[in-house]
């Protein structure tokens, strides 16, 4: 269902945003979603040139992926080392048979040291991934986590080295 027009968002000789392979983007889009991956802070204008729209259209196109919470926000890199937080580590949980897992999250996202929080399958209910300053800190965050009489055990695991991905492979393929 590949629709060849002009509209007032530059799709100018290119398939409209209701695409045969997914309705809701076209490969415009694509190229806006894989441009602002790489580099967040380009202007409507240098992601105009990339992508061959005006600075608008190209504004008109990000708001609108914006609005359909494609583009949930832009975000800052912030080096945690020069902050004071170097040691990253993940810390798998398992929660006692009795213990509430979306109550125990609510709880666990406020301890001081905690970035990210997941509910995840397997052996543990759930992880979190926390940045210290140091090992002592690190035995701080998970004692204080165990504090609350919810988990039944732990498994820490010191990130060494980790490598950010920025491919947009999988969200912006058109099969």
């Amino acid at each position: 269902m590949s629709i060849n027009n002009s509209d007032k968002f530059g799709n100018v000789g290119h398939r409209s945003r209701w695409t045969e392979k997914n309705p809701e983007f076209d490969d415009i889009d694509r190229k806006i979603i894989r441009a602002l991956v790489a580099d967040a802070r380009l202007s409507f204008r240098d992601l105009g040139e990339r992508i061959h729209l005006s600075p608008n259209a190209t504004a008109e196109r990000v708001r609108r992926l914006q609005e359909s919470k494609v583009i949930s926000g832009f975000h800052a890199k912030v080096d945690r080392a020069r902050l004071g937080a170097p040691l990253d580590a993940y810390i798998d949980i398992s929660l006692r048979s009795e213990t509430n897992a979306r109550t125990f999250e609510i709880w666990a996202v406020k301890v001081s040291g905690v970035m990210t929080f997941a509910m995840v399958t397997g052996e543990f209910d759930c992880r979190v991934r926390v940045a210290c300053k140091d090992q002592a800190d690190l035995m701080r965050l998970v004692e204080e986590l165990r504090s609350g009489g919810a988990i039944q055990g732990t498994n820490t695991t010191v990130i060494c080295r980790e490598v950010e991905v920025r491919s947009t492979a999988y969200w912006t393929r058109t099969d």
